[in-house]
């Protein structure tokens, strides 16, 4: 399972940084069936995506991480984003889908 922190007083820290991304698993939203019917979206309310190229059901558009995969780590959210980026760049050169 994962891992659950557990907090050690006085340990606190700060970091320079200049990104962060804030991982906080969310669930998907229920009106994404309701409003596009054309994304095929699974029982659960995540929508499907081809893990090669990210590519959804409808055309032009790509998914990646927890409207795929529901709440899930960041580390794979940003594999499925980089396998996405480099689908959308040869879907905007090419145009073919």
């Amino acid at each position: 399972g994962r891992r659950r922190p557990v907090p050690i007083e006085g340990s606190n820290f700060m970091i320079e940084a200049d990104v962060m991304v804030i991982a906080i698993g969310q669930s998907p939203s229920p009106l994404i069936a309701n409003t596009t019917p054309e994304l095929e979206t699974r029982k659960n309310g995540t929508v499907t995506a081809d893990n090669s190229t990210m590519k959804t059901s409808k055309k032009g558009v790509f998914a990646a991480g927890d409207i795929i995969t529901g709440g899930a780590t960041v580390i794979l959210a940003m594999g499925q984003a980089k396998i996405a980026a480099k689908a959308i760049d040869e879907y905007l050169k090419t145009g073919v889908w």
